[in-house]
């Protein structure tokens, strides 16, 4: 039963990391967005993304 809640958890948090993903991607879309900002949020999203597959890797049981 742990390994299940271990990695129902780590599916919340990977869903989590996700949407703030997605957030951040609709963000840099935006004609007013300036280029500056896009570095700033792609920066964001490289941090996002590590988090995520480092969550995922921990639920799979692999070292990170």
């Amino acid at each position: 039963m742990e390994e299940l809640e271990r990695t129902a958890a780590a599916l919340e948090r990977t869903q989590y990391l996700l949407e703030r993903m997605l957030e951040l991607a609709e963000r840099s879309a935006d004609e007013r967005c300036t280029d500056q900002r896009r570095v700033a949020l792609q920066k964001g999203f490289a941090f996002l993304r590590a988090e995520a597959l480092e969550t995922l890797g921990k639920a799979k049981g692999e070292d990170t």
